[in-house]
């Protein structure tokens, strides 16, 4: 297997900590997600940066799945939208919900699109069968 492209982000402090990639571009604070932000909470939470990570993701391989294809997207959005859920006592996992607009493409076609991205998206991959994901096209 040949590694094409990696990043390292560090933290320190856990829930109330500090984050920063090896580049500098992602420098922000931590806090435990409690439903609620106040004024001394800074930054953002670990939910946050998942479900901001599995759109990107999910639409980045949306664009490269529609180039081999052929196909033209103009504009698309992805909502990730992270609910942590509880199993039984002590034991939470993450749920997700995803919106997807393409907006320009017959529905059938941007189904079938969405579909093979979705397959084969890297976080679909490395969270097959470890979380409940919906997918929904708007």
């Amino acid at each position: 297997m040949e590694t094409i492209y990696s990043s390292e982000v560090t933290s320190k402090g856990g829930l109330y900590g500090h984050i920063t990639s090896e580049d500098g571009a992602l420098d922000t604070e931590v806090y435990m997600p409690t439903g609620t932000k106040n004024d001394k909470q800074k930054g953002t939470t670990p939910e946050q940066l998942f479900a901001a990570s599995y759109a990107a993701c999910l639409e980045g391989t949306l664009y490269h799945i529609a180039k081999l294809k052929n196909v033209e997207i103009n504009a698309s959005e992805v909502s990730a939208k992270v609910k942590a859920v509880q199993v039984e006592k002590g034991d939470l996992r993450f749920a997700l919900d995803l919106k997807v607009s393409i907006p320009e493409m017959e529905k059938e076609k941007a189904q079938k699109l969405l579909d093979e991205a979705y397959k084969n998206c890297p976080l679909t991959k490395a969270t097959e069968g470890n979380m409940e994901v919906n997918v929904n096209l708007k």
